[in-house]
Parts: C-alpha cells; sequence; structure tokens
C-alpha cells in the first residue's frame, strides 16, 4: 500500500508541474479541457484493463496527475470570472472540488453496493468526469462568442 500511496502522491506533484509548465504556452481552459479528456480517457481504459495491476497502477498515476494539473486552470478560470468577487469565487473552487469528491465517492460506492466489481467504480467517474469536460467546451464555445469589450480613452 505504500507504494501505491507514492505513486499517485508522485503523480499528484508531476501533475502540478506539468499544468504550471503548460500554461505559460495554453490558455486554462485548454488545459482544463484536455486535461479532462486524458482523465476520462485513463478512466475509460481502467475500467477496461482493470484487472490488471499495472495497468491499474498506471491509471491511478495518470488520473491524479491529471487531477492535480486540473486544478489550478481551473482556479485561475474561476478567478478571471469572478471579478469584483474574487474570494467567493475562490471558496466556490473549493466548495466545487469538495462537493465532485463527494459525488465521485457516493457514485463509485454506489456502484459497488449494486454488487459490481471494483472496476465498474471507473464507469460514473468517468461519466462525470466527461460531463466537466463537456461544461468545459461549452464554456469555451460561448465565451469565443462573446464580443469582446474594448474601452475608449477620451
Amino acid at each position: 500500500m505504500t507504494f501505491i500511496m507514492m505513486l499517485v502522491g508522485l503523480g499528484m506533484v508531476l501533475g502540478n508541474l506539468l499544468s504550471g509548465k503548460l500554461s505559460g504556452r495554453y490558455t486554462p481552459l485548454r488545459i482544463a479541457a484536455v486535461t479532462d479528456l486524458v482523465i476520462v480517457l485513463s478512466l475509460t481504459a481502467l475500467f477496461f484493463f482493470g484487472g490488471c495491476k499495472t495497468a491499474s497502477l498506471t491509471f491511478a498515476f495518470i488520473c491524479c496527475a491529471g487531477l492535480f494539473a486540473l486544478s489550478a486552470p481551473l482556479q485561475i478560470l474561476l478567478l478571471q470570472n469572478a471579478k469584483g468577487g474574487e474570494l467567493l469565487g475562490a471558496a466556490g473552487g473549493q466548495i466545487a472540488f469538495n462537493l465532485g469528491s463527494a459525488i465521485g465517492a457516493w457514485c463509485g460506492g454506489l456502484m459497488l453496493t449494486l454488487g459490481f466489481a471494483y472496476h465498474y467504480v471507473a464507469l460514473p467517474a468517468a461519466l462525470l468526469s466527461f460531463s466537466a469536460m463537456s461544461s468545459l467546451l461549452v464554456y469555451g464555445r460561448l465565451k469565443h462568442k462573446q464580443p469582446s469589450v474594448t474601452s475608449v480613452a477620451g
């Protein structure tokens, strides 16, 4: 168990570092959407290959890296859209992450309660992550359609 905790912890650290490196090149929206896609694909693969220990560890590493790579871009997006209410926006982001964790744990527990094998826990997680990615893409599309506001100096 110690090795597994170290592995996912390493994924968290590397995901956060990778997100920081990418933030100089790409927009927070692009980083978040691509990271969510990686998480969706990893969770889907975890479902199909969950019986293999090596695959399970690999996808656990990738998912944890993705989770921590996702955090900073989402916080930036929240703060960019919370002008004048940055503290409330940041608090709302933390609330959303905690709520997402609780909903995810409940959905995973439901799969086990219904008698499904452990790898089935990845299915609702993939669905929820896909919903998050879709929401980001819709947000990006709507934001792109908004006319830009230019200030006129008098």
